[in-house]
Protein backbone atom coordinates (compact mmCIF):
# COMPACT_ATOMS: atom_id res chain seq x y z
CA UNK A 1 0.00 0.00 0.00
CA UNK A 2 1.34 3.22 -1.18
CA UNK A 3 1.64 6.37 0.74
CA UNK A 4 -1.36 8.12 -0.77
CA UNK A 5 -3.37 4.53 -0.28
CA UNK A 6 -2.65 5.03 3.31
CA UNK A 7 -3.64 8.34 3.88
CA UNK A 8 -6.94 7.55 2.15
CA UNK A 9 -7.86 5.03 4.26
CA UNK A 10 -6.77 7.12 7.01
CA UNK A 11 -8.86 9.80 6.15
CA UNK A 12 -12.02 7.82 5.75
CA UNK A 13 -11.13 5.97 9.05
CA UNK A 14 -11.13 9.65 10.88
CA UNK A 15 -14.55 11.02 8.87
CA UNK A 16 -15.89 7.84 10.55
CA UNK A 17 -14.62 8.49 13.68
CA UNK A 18 -15.25 12.02 14.06
CA UNK A 19 -19.27 11.23 13.02
CA UNK A 20 -19.27 8.65 15.77
CA UNK A 21 -17.64 10.73 18.39
CA UNK A 22 -18.71 14.39 17.79
CA UNK A 23 -22.45 13.89 17.07
CA UNK A 24 -22.82 15.71 20.97
CA UNK A 25 -21.05 18.53 19.78
CA UNK A 26 -22.53 18.46 16.45
CA UNK A 27 -25.99 18.79 17.76
CA UNK A 28 -25.11 21.93 19.79
CA UNK A 29 -23.50 23.77 16.61
CA UNK A 30 -26.65 22.94 14.73
CA UNK A 31 -29.20 24.05 17.56
CA UNK A 32 -26.65 27.62 18.24
CA UNK A 33 -26.99 27.93 14.34
CA UNK A 34 -23.32 27.68 13.49
CA UNK A 35 -22.81 26.79 9.86
CA UNK A 36 -19.61 24.89 8.61
CA UNK A 37 -18.39 27.65 6.09
CA UNK A 38 -19.16 29.88 9.72
CA UNK A 39 -16.18 27.68 11.62
CA UNK A 40 -14.11 27.94 8.55
CA UNK A 41 -13.91 31.54 8.22
CA UNK A 42 -13.56 31.58 12.01
CA UNK A 43 -10.60 29.96 12.24
CA UNK A 44 -8.86 32.63 10.14
CA UNK A 45 -8.86 34.99 13.51
CA UNK A 46 -6.06 32.75 14.58
CA UNK A 47 -3.95 35.07 11.93
CA UNK A 48 -3.65 37.76 14.39
CA UNK A 49 -2.69 35.71 17.78
CA UNK A 50 -0.13 34.05 15.67
CA UNK A 51 1.33 36.93 14.13
CA UNK A 52 1.69 38.42 17.99
CA UNK A 53 3.91 35.40 18.97
CA UNK A 54 6.08 35.24 15.75
CA UNK A 55 6.68 39.15 16.38
CA UNK A 56 7.04 38.35 19.82
CA UNK A 57 9.10 35.26 19.74
CA UNK A 58 6.89 32.62 21.27
CA UNK A 59 7.45 29.34 20.11
CA UNK A 60 4.79 28.05 22.01
CA UNK A 61 2.33 30.56 21.58
CA UNK A 62 2.78 29.90 17.64
CA UNK A 63 1.79 25.56 18.54
CA UNK A 64 -0.56 26.29 20.53
CA UNK A 65 -2.77 28.80 18.38
CA UNK A 66 -1.34 26.48 15.42
CA UNK A 67 -2.40 23.13 16.81
CA UNK A 68 -6.17 24.94 17.90
CA UNK A 69 -7.12 26.10 14.12
CA UNK A 70 -6.16 22.48 13.08
CA UNK A 71 -8.44 21.32 15.63
CA UNK A 72 -11.68 23.45 14.83
CA UNK A 73 -10.83 22.16 11.05
CA UNK A 74 -12.25 18.57 12.29
CA UNK A 75 -15.53 20.04 12.71
CA UNK A 76 -16.41 22.25 9.60
CA UNK A 77 -16.42 19.01 7.50
CA UNK A 78 -17.66 16.82 9.91
CA UNK A 79 -21.06 19.39 10.96
CA UNK A 80 -21.16 19.71 6.77
CA UNK A 81 -21.81 15.94 6.21
CA UNK A 82 -24.12 15.94 9.78
CA UNK A 83 -26.29 18.56 8.09
CA UNK A 84 -25.93 16.79 4.74
CA UNK A 85 -25.10 20.17 3.35
CA UNK A 86 -21.61 19.52 2.00
CA UNK A 87 -21.03 21.77 -1.03
CA UNK A 88 -18.15 22.36 -3.44
CA UNK A 89 -18.00 25.69 -2.50
CA UNK A 90 -17.68 24.66 1.51
CA UNK A 91 -14.70 22.62 0.27
CA UNK A 92 -13.05 25.74 -1.78
CA UNK A 93 -13.44 27.93 1.16
CA UNK A 94 -11.90 25.50 3.24
CA UNK A 95 -9.17 24.87 1.03
CA UNK A 96 -7.96 28.70 0.50
CA UNK A 97 -8.70 29.27 4.71
CA UNK A 98 -5.89 26.00 5.08
CA UNK A 99 -3.26 26.98 2.55
CA UNK A 100 -3.60 30.83 3.39
CA UNK A 101 -2.92 29.78 7.41
CA UNK A 102 -0.28 27.24 5.88
CA UNK A 103 1.61 29.72 3.62
CA UNK A 104 1.35 32.54 6.82
CA UNK A 105 2.97 29.90 8.98
CA UNK A 106 5.93 29.10 6.93
CA UNK A 107 6.20 33.00 6.28
CA UNK A 108 6.72 33.25 9.93
CA UNK A 109 9.48 30.84 10.23
CA UNK A 110 11.15 33.05 7.26
CA UNK A 111 10.63 36.05 9.62
CA UNK A 112 12.69 33.94 12.37
CA UNK A 113 14.97 33.01 9.97
CA UNK A 114 14.82 29.51 11.13
CA UNK A 115 15.85 28.02 7.71
CA UNK A 116 16.88 28.76 3.85
CA UNK A 117 14.16 31.89 2.99
CA UNK A 118 14.31 30.25 -0.76
CA UNK A 119 13.12 26.63 0.90
CA UNK A 120 10.57 28.30 2.58
CA UNK A 121 9.09 30.63 0.27
CA UNK A 122 9.54 27.71 -2.77
CA UNK A 123 7.41 25.28 -0.80
CA UNK A 124 5.00 27.88 -0.36
CA UNK A 125 5.06 28.18 -4.47
CA UNK A 126 5.72 25.04 -5.21
CA UNK A 127 2.77 23.40 -2.86
CA UNK A 128 -0.29 25.79 -4.49
CA UNK A 129 1.27 24.76 -7.72
CA UNK A 130 0.98 20.84 -7.03
CA UNK A 131 -2.38 21.20 -5.39
CA UNK A 132 -3.57 23.26 -8.69
CA UNK A 133 -2.04 21.13 -11.09
CA UNK A 134 -4.06 17.95 -9.08
CA UNK A 135 -7.29 19.80 -9.57
CA UNK A 136 -6.69 20.29 -13.17
CA UNK A 137 -5.60 16.94 -13.51
CA UNK A 138 -8.39 15.07 -11.37
CA UNK A 139 -11.03 17.62 -12.57
CA UNK A 140 -14.83 15.91 -12.33
CA UNK A 141 -17.32 16.60 -15.20
CA UNK A 142 -19.87 16.18 -12.54
CA UNK A 143 -21.93 19.35 -11.91
CA UNK A 144 -20.68 22.00 -9.43
CA UNK A 145 -22.27 24.59 -7.39
CA UNK A 146 -19.34 26.38 -7.31
CA UNK A 147 -16.33 28.11 -9.69
CA UNK A 148 -14.11 25.18 -9.28
CA UNK A 149 -14.67 21.43 -7.69
CA UNK A 150 -12.02 20.81 -5.68
CA UNK A 151 -11.65 16.93 -5.50
CA UNK A 152 -8.22 16.20 -5.26
CA UNK A 153 -7.25 15.53 -1.79
CA UNK A 154 -2.80 15.97 -1.08
CA UNK A 155 -2.37 17.51 1.94
CA UNK A 156 0.48 14.44 3.20
CA UNK A 157 2.66 17.13 1.72
CA UNK A 158 1.09 19.37 4.31
CA UNK A 159 1.66 16.88 7.16
CA UNK A 160 5.16 16.23 6.33
CA UNK A 161 5.88 19.90 6.58
CA UNK A 162 4.17 20.32 10.18
CA UNK A 163 6.06 16.86 11.24
CA UNK A 164 9.74 19.19 10.40
CA UNK A 165 8.24 22.02 12.08
CA UNK A 166 6.82 20.53 14.86
CA UNK A 167 9.93 19.15 15.31
CA UNK A 168 11.70 22.50 14.92
CA UNK A 169 9.69 23.92 18.22
CA UNK A 170 10.41 20.69 19.96
CA UNK A 171 14.07 22.11 19.58
CA UNK A 172 15.41 20.38 16.73
CA UNK A 173 16.32 22.25 13.60
CA UNK A 174 15.68 20.10 10.74
CA UNK A 175 13.71 22.56 8.66
CA UNK A 176 16.58 22.70 5.68
CA UNK A 177 17.61 19.28 4.39
CA UNK A 178 13.43 18.38 5.09
CA UNK A 179 12.61 21.01 2.92
CA UNK A 180 14.93 20.39 0.56
CA UNK A 181 13.22 16.23 0.43
CA UNK A 182 9.64 17.87 0.13
CA UNK A 183 10.73 20.38 -2.33
CA UNK A 184 11.72 17.97 -4.68
CA UNK A 185 9.17 15.56 -3.85
CA UNK A 186 6.26 18.39 -4.92
CA UNK A 187 8.62 19.24 -7.49
CA UNK A 188 8.26 15.54 -9.06
CA UNK A 189 4.94 15.21 -8.22
CA UNK A 190 4.04 18.83 -9.90
CA UNK A 191 6.18 17.59 -13.23
CA UNK A 192 4.16 14.40 -13.29
CA UNK A 193 0.84 15.90 -12.69
CA UNK A 194 1.86 18.17 -15.82
CA UNK A 195 2.76 15.11 -17.72
CA UNK A 196 -0.44 13.70 -17.25
CA UNK A 197 -2.86 16.80 -18.28
CA UNK A 198 -0.63 17.36 -21.26
CA UNK A 199 -0.75 13.37 -21.98
CA UNK A 200 -4.26 13.65 -21.64
CA UNK A 201 -4.97 16.66 -23.85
Amino acid sequence: MGFASWYKNFKKNSINWRAKYFKPILKLLVKIKVTPNGITCFRLLFIFPLAYCFYANNLWGVLIFYLLFWILDLFDGALARYMNIESDKGRFIDSVVDNFMYGFLLLGFIYWQTALVWLLAYNILIEFITQLLATIKKRSKTPSDWIIKVTPDIPYFKTISHVFLLIYLFGYNLLNPGYLVLNIWLTLTACYYLWQIKKRD
